[in-house]
């Protein structure tokens, strides 16, 4: 019996696992809801994975949501805002840093990993996610390089 239950449990294990949506958060691949970190990934799935805009929108400052409409789709925001087009892509907060007492922060800069491939080539790029604070959330306010 309990031979089965873990078969079983490892079974679900390994199924879920190949079921994600390719947007990680650090090595263990957790992250909490509420968090910039949180919304950084959510912004980026939104460009990269979403076939138009308003998701995008609806995680970004007002200011910003003008810069991003004038782009008019998701591929224009990767090309222009992102400077990378990726036709398949896995992102990924980095390591690194620790945001001390974020509760008590109103801004917040988190780096995000991309990779993946364009027109068959192989390419990562590291930027740079700048969030602030917003009626209890984090709205992203600008992406900008991680290195220059």
């Amino acid at each position: 019996m309990r031979v089965s239950c873990i078969l079983v449990f490892l079974v679900t294990l390994f199924t879920t696992m190949g079921c994600g949506d390719e947007m990680r958060a650090g090595k263990y691949g957790m992250i909490s809801e509420g968090t910039p970190q949180h919304a950084a990934l959510k912004f980026t799935k939104a460009v990269y994975k979403e076939q138009n805009l308003d998701p995008a929108l609806a995680l970004s400052t007002e200011r910003f949501q003008k810069i991003l409409a004038a782009y008019h789709t998701p591929r224009n925001v990767q090309r222009q805002v992102f400077n990378v087009r990726f036709d398949e892509v896995v992102a990924e907060v980095v390591a690194g840093g620790t945001l001390l007492s974020i509760d008590s922060r109103d801004d917040a800069e988190i780096d995000i990993k991309l990779e993946g491939r364009y027109n068959g080539e192989r390419l990562w790029d590291l930027k740079t996610i700048m969030l602030v604070k917003e009626k209890g959330g984090w709205k992203v306010a600008g992406v900008k390089e991680s290195v220059p």
